[in-house]
C-alpha cells in the first residue's frame, strides 16, 4: 500500500507484556519480567490506575510502591 508522508508504525497489542501480582497487605516491591522505567509502564491495583512517581517507581525490573498494597489474588497488574 502506498502512503503519503510517514509510513504508519505497526504496533501489536500482542507484544504488550502483562505482569500480575498478588498483594499481601505488607509487601511494597515486586519483580517485573522485563526491564522498564517508571513512565514506561501502567500499573493497576484492583483495576485502579496508579499515578507514576506518586504511587510507584520502577528501576530495572523492580516495581516499588510508595505504600503497602492491599491483600488479594492477582489484584496488581502491570502493562
Amino acid at each position: 500500500m502506498v502512503y503519503i508522508g510517514d509510513t504508519p508504525r505497526t504496533t501489536s497489542f500482542a507484544s504488550v507484556v502483562k505482569d500480575e501480582f498478588s498483594g499481601d497487605g505488607s509487601e511494597t516491591a515486586f519483580t517485573l519480567s522485563k526491564i522498564a522505567t517508571t513512565n514506561s509502564v501502567s500499573v493497576f491495583v484492583e483495576n485502579v490506575r496508579q499515578e507514576p512517581t506518586t504511587a510507584y517507581a520502577v528501576s530495572g525490573t523492580t516495581l516499588t510502591f510508595t505504600a503497602t498494597t492491599p491483600s488479594g489474588t492477582g489484584n496488581i497488574y502491570v502493562l
